[in-house]
């Protein structure tokens, strides 16, 4: 690291210079123009030209022809664009979309926040992101998928206790939250190339950070709802009252222990932090008791509710995972804030 001393000059305009190495490095010569973007976190920003900031305005895929065409592989062209950050996106095809191709590209459109097919050719599709970053609130977005995804946990558990068809209803509801899971993927993605995302958004890049973190993890635990769910769907008779007690305690320690670690991230509350380690043991402990008693024939019921009931408890036991990794991402941001200014 190399400083400089700040100098007025006159006019009361203050300077500061560049090594010369560094400028020569990057093609910065004398009487050349430079762009410079202020931000909120007290950085100041040096750029030879407007398009370095520019990065993601578009981006334009190629789907082949061969076995890595078709629908799939429109459908996972406009969902990774959109995850990169890119305000437009245009597939091409040389031999031109096929119908089933351009369902596709309109089915995964729909499944992401605030983007839009704007424009079709043959052998181009057009897809636009039309939401402005100002008016996204990241936090407030982990808010509302923190209460969708407890929710969902523990509808799926009824599901599961009930041998209920819940599993289409509740696969809805988690593509919802994937959604919102998504659209903070993207401003951390953006913000990875942009720090006038970070403005926009208002918050810094280790807050973004974390929020990502607990996002992902928060789509993971709607993935484990789902597949419990669709344990319950292939049960022909709900579980036996014991069982059901047993899961739904199992259950409800997960769901609160989730609950407990975003609060800890969002707040920097160092006691929801302790709660949800607690919360995770407790809940380890109870799938491990049950277990045993699987293992041991102690649980009564069939066999088929037995095989669906471990199948279960290892989702339960992946979602304690998450909830564990978002407590630990919590607990990283406590000492970061209270080691340094970031």
């Amino acid at each position: 690291m190399e400083t400089r001393k700040l100098q007025e000059v006159g006019g009361g305009t203050f300077t500061v210079s560049i090594p010369k190495g560094w400028a020569k490095r990057h093609g910065f010569e004398v009487g050349m123009e430079l762009r410079l973007y202020t931000h909120c976190d007290g950085s100041i920003l040096v750029r030879s030209s407007a398009a370095d900031v520019d990065r993601l305005d578009e981006a334009t895929i190629e789907i082949d022809a061969g076995d890595d065409g078709g629908p799939e592989a429109v459908r996972r062209a406009v969902r990774t664009a959109h995850a990169v950050g890119f305000e437009t996106v245009t597939l091409r095809r040389a031999e031109g979309f096929s119908d089933a191709e351009r369902r596709a590209a309109r089915s995964a459109v729909r499944g992401l926040v605030g983007t839009n097919v704007f424009g079709e050719s043959d052998a181009e599709i057009a897809v636009r992101h039309l939401l402005d970053t100002s008016s996204v609130s990241v936090r407030q977005s982990v808010v509302q998928l923190r209460y969708a995804v407890v929710s969902l946990l523990r509808d799926a558990t009824e599901a599961l206790a009930d041998a209920a068809d819940a599993r289409s209803r509740i696969r809805d509801r988690a593509d919802e939250a994937r959604r919102s899971a998504e659209m903070v993927t993207r401003h951390f993605s953006r913000s990875l190339v942009s720090h006038a995302e970070l403005d926009a958004l208002g918050v810094s890049r280790p807050e973004l950070f974390a929020y990502y973190a607990v996002a992902r993890r928060l789509e993971a635990v709607a993935d484990q709802s789902v597949r419990i769910a669709g344990v319950g769907e292939k049960l022909s008779e709900a579980l036996a009252d014991e069982a059901a007690a047993d899961v739904r305690a199992v259950s409800d320690d997960v769901a609160l222990a989730v609950d407990d670690a975003v609060t800890a991230v969002l707040d920097g509350d160092g006691a929801a932090t302790r709660r949800a380690r607690e919360r995770c043991d407790d809940a380890a402990e109870g799938i491990e008791s049950i277990e045993r008693r699987l293992y041991d024939g102690a649980v009564p019921g069939p066999a088929s509710a037995a095989v669906a009931l471990s199948d279960a408890l290892a989702r339960l036991e992946r979602a304690v995972d998450c909830a564990r990794s978002m407590a630990e991402t919590a607990a990283g941001a406590a000492v970061r804030a209270a080691n340094s200014d970031l």
